[in-house]
């Protein structure tokens, strides 16, 4: 927040809701920096009217963060044409509950969410993690009840698919030890025994990290990709267990220096996605040790 702080009728009912308003903004924008960003804006703004005359706080400071986001994503559409490579959601890693424990926010789903469009994410989100109902989205979106509904149809049957986790928790964190002891020893029978036989990485240098352009499939071949990182990049290996976006990661250094944030989605046949994060920009949150 600023050097010129606000009255308590603007700092008691954004301090209220800034942990929400963050949850919100990083679920529309898949990144923890924009999100922190769009908050920061949202308080500068809020800061400068008058409070008063503001009869639901939380509802004009959702409404702000909302269109806020929508500015910021409709940019990245057109950014993310001259990205290089694949993209993937900037990785959190918290427990869910730290990022407001309101409808999942794994990197599977946000990237799954990177199928809408900007006004549908908006839509869909506030209606599944934020709970609103058609008439309060409608204002905030700045559409009609129906449109929103249609665009929440849409939505639905964009993201629709088979169970995206048949694994549970414990079960999951196994596998996920299992790999990196796997990885870390180059055993690629092992690698392969724990993906599905149509697995998928999926991974985000940006052009500044070693990272494969396109999506890798098939168990053999990203066994293969992930001993080849080791062999070509030279150093002590490490891999820390941690929860990546609420659900069970790791992250791998290399001499000690970050390397890679990594998390997975499971399914009762093994690992059915990997995703990588090596981008720098995409981890500088995290730190190095």
């Amino acid at each position: 927040m600023t050097a010129a702080i606000a009255n308590d009728n603007h700092l008691a009912p954004f301090t209220a809701s800034r942990a929400r308003l963050r949850a919100l903004a990083y679920r529309l924008l898949g990144s923890l920096s924009e999100a922190d960003d769009v908050v920061q804006d949202a308080w500068l703004r809020w800061s400068a009217i008058d409070a008063l005359s503001v009869r639901l706080p939380e509802a004009f400071l959702t409404t702000l963060v909302t269109r806020l986001a929508l500015d910021r994503m409709r940019a990245a559409r057109r950014m993310r044409e001259a990205y290089t490579g694949q993209w993937l959601p900037e990785p959190a890693v918290l427990a869910a509950e730290e990022l407001h424990d309101a409808g999942e926010v794994s990197l599977a789903f946000l990237h799954l969410l990177e199928r809408l469009t900007p006004e549908q994410r908006a839509v869909y989100v506030l209606r599944e993690a934020m709970d609103l109902d058609y008439a309060e989205i409608a204002q905030v979106v700045g559409k009609t009840i129906a449109g929103c509904r249609q665009m929440m149809r849409r939505a639905r049957e964009a993201v629709a698919g088979p169970a995206r986790f048949a694994t549970t928790a414990a079960d999951l964190a196994a596998m996920t030890d299992s790999f990196a002891r796997a990885s870390l020893a180059r055993d690629y029978s092992a690698i392969v025994a724990l993906l599905a036989e149509d697995a998928v990485l999926i991974s985000d240098g940006g052009g500044r990290a070693r990272s494969a352009l396109n999506p890798i499939y098939g168990a053999d071949r990203i066994a293969r990709f992930i001993i080849g990182i080791q062999r070509k990049m030279a150093g002590p290996w490490s891999m820390e267990s941690a929860l990546v976006n609420g659900t069970p990661g790791f992250i791998a250094r290399i001499g000690g220096q970050l390397h890679a944030a990594i998390a997975f989605q499971g399914g009762e046949d093994g690992l059915r996605r990997v995703f990588l994060v090596t981008n720098p920009d995409k981890l500088r949150h995290l730190g190095v040790s």
